[in-house]
């Protein structure tokens, strides 16, 4: 986390910065999305810069007709950061797994915001090092054994903390969702997670689906693992 005078820089810093601005409502909508919408317009023709204020989202790309899932993000969470950096479409769908309350806010806003808080640099610096953190990570993800990928999505939506206990993932999360973060089958995805079950590192039902043993996941993974930016 970046340090400025004592200021932590992090998304909560930025959360602050927009809400408490006077122009906020002006350059921001508020929805409320049913499950399985897919916001596509809003992310790839307006760019809009997302906050989730409450709900359980995932980023997908889409190549050939093939989904694949990139990210999950959650409460108190931004989506849009590369946008901010970029003129060009993005070329990914966000869509709810839960209901989910949403902000999409004006981009050249948040920029604004940014540039007049006098932490404007700090805070770029601190999204470019995200993302460049991000693009790390999914260079080591996709080195993975399809086993150690299953141990990664389970450490990464752990990391968020969108489950309500300890080692608790969101309720919605099945593994149709995890097979598509780790770019394998269901049935596969399936016949991995019983088998952390038999050893003890994980319990499946009766849901929401809960890590038991962090350690052990870790150590098959070999890297640090945490949230990442779009």
């Amino acid at each position: 986390m970046l340090q400025t005078f004592g200021v932590e820089i992090d998304e909560n810093f930025l959360e602050i910065l927009l809400f408490s601005n006077k122009s906020f409502d002006k350059y921001s909508k508020k929805k409320v999305l049913p499950a399985k919408t897919v916001i596509d317009a809003s992310v790839t023709e307006n760019r809009s810069f997302i906050y989730i204020e409450k709900g359980v989202t995932k980023i997908v790309a889409s190549h050939n007709t093939k989904e694949t899932t990139i990210s999950f993000s959650g409460d108190g969470e931004f989506i849009g950061f590369a946008s901010l950096l970029s003129r060009g479409s993005s070329q990914f769908a966000l869509e709810t797994i839960s209901e989910t309350t949403a902000y999409f806010i004006d981009p050249y806003f948040v920029l604004n915001v940014i540039d007049e808080s006098g932490w404007g640099t700090s805070i770029l610096l601190k999204i470019i090092e995200n993302l460049t953190q991000s693009v790390n990570y999914y260079g080591q993800f996709n080195l993975l054994p399809a086993k150690a990928k299953v141990a990664a999505a389970l450490l990464h939506l752990e990391s968020k903390k969108l489950g309500k206990g300890e080692g608790q993932l969101p309720k919605e999360i099945c593994q149709h969702h995890l097979a598509s973060y780790c770019q394998i089958t269901r049935e596969y995805a399936t016949t991995i997670l019983s088998k952390f079950e038999e050893e003890g590192l994980v319990k499946l039902t009766p849901k929401p689906i809960t890590i038991l043993d962090i350690y052990a996941l870790k150590q098959m993974v070999g890297f640090e693992v945490a949230g990442s930016l779009h």
